[in-house]
């Protein structure tokens, strides 16, 4: 495997609060990752780092082994995030806010790709519905959607089965080993102890430094869920 991203000594705080103290970190591409640890930990603070939306206050991040663009272009071509709370709009359809992203990217995607991904991720019958109609699953399969709309290299996802029901967890869990098989690169923040029997490695978060769970078996390409 390659290394996709790779950090090096990063180090954030939020006043005199330190939060991540010389965190080293490596990601191979195709790798799907939980990043575990307590509430406060700063975990979500650290996917804020890997998608560029915060700078970290010292360290190195590199992406395929350079320094990435300019942030907000480095996103679009990249990243794919999965925010804990959806973040869907709720003046716009289910299929309109899976389409949002190409409006700040420059890019035309084209409509038989959007049908795709709500065909692929089951709510393709929804997609004249605005959120406040739909059930908490189907608001977490469009919030997918959008981050897959741009075919990004890496998914970062916050705690994307906090509000979940058992099955619906378990659908969800497959759908990640399946863009796994696909090639994409998964970075999860997680208390779910299903999404991490199924990751193939887990990452600790404790005292501002990760531990790697030993004894973590990779799932494999094949894997799946049972």
């Amino acid at each position: 495997m390659s290394t996709i991203i790779e950090l090096k000594e990063i180090s954030f705080s939020y006043g005199n609060r330190k939060i991540l103290d010389k965190v080293n970190m490596t990601i191979n591409s195709g790798e799907f990752i939980s990043i575990a640890g307590e509430s406060g930990s700063g975990k979500s603070t650290l996917l804020y780092i890997l998608a560029r939306f915060i700078k970290p206050d010292s360290g190195a991040y590199l992406f395929e082994n350079s320094r990435p663009s300019w942030a907000p272009f480095f996103r679009r071509k990249n990243i794919g995030f999965l925010f804990q709370d959806f973040r869907l709009l709720p003046f716009l359809t289910v299929e309109k806010n899976i389409a949002f992203p190409q409006y700040f990217s420059g890019r035309h995607i084209q409509q038989s790709t959007i049908r795709e991904l709500m065909s692929k991720l089951n709510i393709e019958s929804r997609r004249k519905a605005k959120p406040d109609s739909i059930s908490g699953g189907e608001a977490q399969r469009t919030a997918l959607a959008r981050a897959l709309l741009m075919n990004p290299k890496i998914l970062l996802l916050d705690e994307p089965s906090g509000n979940l029901d058992a099955e619906t967890e378990k659908k969800l869990i497959q759908i990640f080993l399946d863009l796994r098989n696909e090639g994409k690169t998964l970075i999860c923040v997680t208390h779910s102890a299903e999404i991490m029997k199924a990751s193939d490695r887990i990452l600790d978060l404790k005292n501002s430094v990760f531990v790697e769970r030993t004894g973590k078996k990779p799932g494999g390409k094949k894997a799946g869920i049972k």
